[in-house]
């Protein structure tokens, strides 16, 4: 079987998972990696590429889309080995995958960017060491505003909590476990609403906002395991969602669709989450109409897929690495910024898969050993 990475991305090259197997799936972590490079693009190209009269915050929606893949993958794993699922066995194996990598492109982050000034990020992580070490545990947005946010490893912070939680509550048939967690999830939002009133800033709201998405997932691989049914009415749900991704903005205002401070639950961050999420699933639907045109190039698809999750953890470094070698020897101008922007984009590809054969040859091999001994010894 594929090596996925973490329950979203196919992180194996010598995968022996069947071709096409779920190639919508391949599509939509694609999908979803380069709207993360869009909405990351603006320091590098020096303007901002975002066009927000037709979609705002693809960044937002690029993670949605693999917070919905991870809860999907999660829970059809689940539901295929039934009462063999071991939970302490499966977590384990999930976090072997994530972390080691993870821990790589975190180090990689502060070196970067905390002790390098580059230009169109804020670089200051302090303090330092209590904020590498939640980051470091993926504990991070629990830990927010006491420790400063490193962007975009957030995602693992959300990620982390999810795996655990989800390993925690499926000794519950689906309907009790779905319950739970939305009794849970509704517990938070008042525990959140009730910290805010007191004065107590604490826990980034992303955590509560994004796990819905996740439930969502999860919710999908119960009722259509095989996606036999979302295939079938992908055109009709896409239409649908269409609609109610081009109406929302104008109902709630183009305002609210930022999520501003993270640190305090609004209608605004609310009304955020709801944009994300009706853009996350009308792209989810639309890559199954679209499927057919895009297999005829399944390699480059699958090529991208399995190396996707170093591509998410290391863009930024590699992009603010590339343009400070390449601008420190000729002209920073705007335009030569745009023109090397797809060349930065092929280096970090290219980087990224050899950092994805690092990671499933040697990584993950070292890191599962270690987590036995230390599992096997207590």
């Amino acid at each position: 079987m594929s090596k996925q990475l973490p329950g979203v991305i196919d992180t194996n090259p010598n995968s022996n998972m069947p071709k096409n197997k779920f190639f919508e799936l391949e599509l939509l972590r694609v999908t979803a990696i380069f709207f993360v490079f869009y909405d990351h693009s603006t320091p590098y190209l020096g303007w901002d590429a975002r066009y927000d009269s037709f979609i705002k915050e693809p960044g937002a929606i690029g993670l949605g889309m693999f917070f919905a893949l991870s809860g999907f993958l999660l829970q059809r794993s689940r539901s295929i080995q039934g009462d063999d699922f071991n939970s302490v066995s499966f977590l384990k194996k999930r976090l072997t995958r994530i972390f080691p990598l993870y821990w790589i492109a975190l180090t990689l982050f502060v070196i970067r960017f905390h002790y390098f000034s580059v230009s169109g990020h804020s670089s200051s992580f302090d303090p330092l060491a209590p904020t590498f070490l939640a980051h470091f545990l993926g504990l991070q947005l629990f830990l927010i505003p006491l420790i400063s946010e490193i962007f975009t490893l957030w995602y693992i912070g959300a990620l982390v909590p999810y795996y655990i939680l989800f390993c925690l509550t499926t000794k519950f048939k689906f309907p009790k476990y779905l319950s739970f967690n939305l009794m849970l999830l509704i517990s938070c939002f008042i525990l959140k609403l009730i910290l805010q009133r007191w004065g107590i800033k604490l826990i980034d709201v992303r955590l509560f906002l994004h796990y819905q998405t996740f439930l969502l997932g999860t919710v999908v691989a119960y009722l259509d395991p095989e996606l036999v049914w979302l295939k079938n009415k992908s055109l009709v749900l896409t239409s649908i969602l269409g609609f109610a991704a081009i109406f929302y903005a104008p109902i709630i205002g183009n305002d609210n669709i930022n999520i501003g401070n993270r640190i305090t639950l609004t209608w605004a961050s609310i009304g955020y989450y709801g944009y994300s999420l009706i853009w996350t699933f009308f792209l989810v639907s639309l890559i199954f109409v679209v499927a057919p045109f895009f297999s005829k190039f399944p390699v480059i698809i699958r090529f991208l897929s399995q190396n996707s999750y170093a591509m998410y953890l290391f863009h930024r470094p590699i992009y603010a690495t590339f343009y400070a070698l390449v601008i420190s020897l000729i002209s920073a101008s705007t335009h030569l910024r745009t023109l090397l922007f797809p060349v930065a984009t092929l280096v970090m590809i290219g980087l990224c898969y050899y950092l994805t054969r690092l990671d499933s040859q040697v990584l993950s091999k070292k890191f599962t050993k270690w987590a036995d001994r230390i599992f096997y010894s207590s």
